[in-house]
């Protein structure tokens, strides 16, 4: 009895979870393939924003190194 509480529990929070996303992030899920394109625009920004953290990254570093080993 007792995994059958905790798989209701999961269930309730993966439901909970899945409910906070459309809300955030705006999607209507009654309009499959607007939800699908709002959603492909949200990963490519998000891809942008992550390429342009690591490109930021790898160049502090890159110069930190520079400046460091330079004499």
């Amino acid at each position: 009895m007792n995994n059958m509480a905790k798989t209701i529990l999961i269930l309730i929070f993966i439901m909970l979870v899945v409910i906070i996303f459309f809300a955030l992030t705006g999607i209507d899920v009654r309009e499959p393939e607007q939800a699908m394109y709002k959603l492909i625009d949200k990963l490519g920004q998000l891809n942008r924003s992550i390429n342009r953290m690591v490109n930021n990254l790898i160049f502090s570093i890159r110069t930190s190194f520079q400046e460091r080993f330079s004499r």
